[in-house]
Formats: structure tokens, C-alpha cells, sequence
């Protein structure tokens, strides 16, 4: 049997929590090619799921490897977050935040990535609050911080002929500053006073710009991006993200949540079923049963309102969403602390 197949068979039974098959089928595509990176993938994460965290993390290490030999950026990625998933199970949080910037520098794209760096970074913060725990390493202070500096707050709006940008970044060294306008992206790349290097990426654009009528500013304590646009057209977000027709639902059931979105999701299949652990400390099935289903406007919702409520909320309407910025709504008796 091809090594391919046993992968695709092997990932069908981990998708259907069948870990015994899974595992077999990730052993057997090892025998045939021992540096095989999807095979070597499958098995660490059928051991995460299995509870078998040395394991789990002996195969992370070893994707590493592999991803720094073939020189695949994406695997890299990859693989560095697999190492943080694994590490957040071990409870060795500040470990984990490492590895999971290297992949989220690798792949900024990548929105399970970006969730999952976000839950790194509120647990460091719980931590730090916690004083009954015992003082807060300084290992863990300084990705704290670094955490806080690599999400600068950025607003934006939307003009009849400009899309208007603002970074909220103190003191941009100029001679650091490098923008790039293309028609349908943008870049920004400066070193923070501290040297650190920050990225800021928007590709592709909602709409097409004028490259050689766009221009920026910097101020004390922000940059600004003038975007023109090619044609007045309303932009709605400032990425567009690539959509897929698909076909609605023939059985309608009363448990569909309203969207805008083609497609419904039926709640009634939408659970988590490792009911003894808490979803918030497993992430390999807390991204899983998320994003099962869903559609790519569902996913937006999500990323976007998870992310601006740090977290407190969740929401599947893009539609609503899209619209405004997502407060922060802790629960009865929180206070928010400013970081």
C-alpha cells in the first residue's frame, strides 16, 4: 500500500478518535520512510490525544528536525506548534510560548496558531496575577512582556477614497522603518527600541489600492498607513479572506445558529467529547471540534471575536462581527486589568 494512503487512512481514523487504527496506520508509513513528516505528525499527535506526552513530544522534536533539514517554512510552522501544544499539556507553559512564536513568526497566517498563541499568553498573565502560586519567574516576565509587544493595538477606518491605519507602537526608530505598498498588500518591518524586529503584514488587501498615492506618518506614539483605494467600494475588514461556495443544508433543524454565512452549522453534532478534562486544557481537540464544520465566514467570527474579547467571547456571525470591535466581557465579579 502507498505511504500516502496509509497517512490519509491513518488521519481518517484520528479525525473519528479511532487512536488504535491511527496509530497502527502512522507506524506503518514510518517503516516505509522514517523522515516522513505527515506520517511523523499523525503519531504525535495520536500520542498527545492518547496522554502519551514524552512520546507525543520525542515526535515533535523530531518534526523540528526534519523541517530544518528539508528548509519548508510551512512545516517548520508546523512543527514548532505542534512542540507547544504538547509542552502546554506538560504544563511547562513558558516553553510553550517560545516555540509557539517561532511558529507564529514562520506563519502569521495561521489562525489556529494565532488562537492558541493568545490562550499561551492569557494563562502567562493568570499566572502572573496568581500570588498564591509563588513568584513569577523572570523567564516568564519577559515573554509576558515580549507577548504585550508583539500585539500593538491597531484601529482603522474606512473613507469614501482612503482606508486609514494606526499601529500604536511608541518612539518607531525612522531609519528602521520599511513600508511596502503593493496593489493588493501591504508590510511594515521596524526594530522596536528594545531591538526587537516587528512585522506587520496584510495580504491580500480587502481591495486594491494606489500604491504611488498611498503614504504614512509617523507620530510619538503611532504610525499611520494612508491606503488609497482604486475604486469606492465600502471595505468591510481590511484582509479578504478566500471564500468557498458551499451548498446549504437540506435537513434544517431548529438548533441551526442564524448566520449570513452559505452554510449553517447544525449545534446538535457541535460537542466536545473528553469531558473529564476541561477543553481550555487540551487544545489539539479544542481547535478540532471549533472549526469542524465550519465554514470560512464561522471562522472569521471566531478568530476575530475571540481574539478582541481576550477571549471572553465567541461568536459564529461574521455579519455582526465584522462591524465593530468585540468588547471584553469577564464574567460577574472580574475586574479588567489593563497590561
Amino acid at each position: 500500500m502507498p505511504i500516502g494512503t496509509r497517512i490519509r487512512e491513518g488521519e481518517l481514523a484520528y479525525e473519528k478518535d479511532d487512536l488504535a487504527t491511527a496509530l497502527l496506520k502512522a507506524n506503518a508509513a514510518l517503516q516505509e520512510n522514517h523522515n516522513s513528516f505527515k506520517a511523523l505528525l499523525l503519531r504525535s499527535r495520536v500520542y498527545l490525544r492518547s496522554k502519551k506526552y514524552d512520546s507525543a513530544f520525542e515526535d515533535a522534536n523530531k518534526l523540528v528536525q526534519i523541517a530544518q533539514s528539508s528548509g519548508k517554512r510551512e512545516d517548520l510552522a508546523t512543527s514548532y506548534k505542534q512542540k507547544a501544544i504538547v509542552l502546554y499539556r506538560q504544563k511547562r507553559v513558558s516553553e510553550a510560548m517560545e516555540e509557539i512564536s517561532k511558529a507564529h513568526t514562520l506563519n502569521n497566517k495561521d489562525s489556529e496558531c494565532l488562537m492558541f498563541k493568545s490562550m499561551i499568553e492569557k494563562k502567562l498573565q493568570t499566572d502572573a496575577q496568581i500570588s498564591v502560586n509563588g513568584p513569577v519567574s523572570d523567564k516568564e516576565k519577559s515573554l509576558l512582556q515580549q507577548a504585550s509587544k508583539q500585539k500593538p493595538k491597531v484601529d482603522w477606518y474606512d473613507s469614501k477614497d482612503m482606508v486609514n491605519i494606526s499601529i500604536y507602537v511608541k518612539n518607531i526608530p525612522p531609519t528602521t522603518l520599511k513600508i511596502d505598498f503593493q496593489k493588493t498588500s501591504v508590510s511594515v518591518d521596524f526594530k522596536t527600541n528594545e531591538n526587537t524586529d516587528f512585522s506587520y503584514v496584510l495580504d491580500p488587501l480587502y481591495g486594491s489600492i494606489i500604491p504611488s498615492k498611498s503614504s504614512f506618518k509617523v507620530f510619538g506614539t503611532k504610525l499611520e498607513l494612508y491606503l488609497a483605494k482604486e475604486t469606492e467600494e465600502t471595505w468591510k475588514a481590511l484582509e479578504k479572506m478566500e471564500t468557498s461556495t458551499v451548498s446549504q443544508e437540506t435537513c434544517p433543524s431548529t438548533l441551526d445558529y442564524p448566520s449570513s454565512s452559505a452554510k449553517k452549522i447544525n449545534w446538535s453534532k457541535f460537542k466536545v467529547d473528553d469531558a473529564e478534562e476541561d477543553s481550555s486544557q487540551d487544545p489539539d481537540v479544542f481547535f478540532r471540534k471549533l472549526y469542524e464544520g465550519a465554514d470560512d465566514d464561522t471562522k472569521r467570527a471566531m478568530m476575530k471575536s475571540y481574539l478582541e474579547s481576550n477571549g471572553t467571547s465567541l461568536s459564529t456571525d461574521w455579519k455582526e462581527v465584522s462591524q465593530k470591535k468585540v468588547d471584553i466581557a469577564p464574567p460577574d465579579g472580574v475586574d479588567i486589568k489593563n497590561w
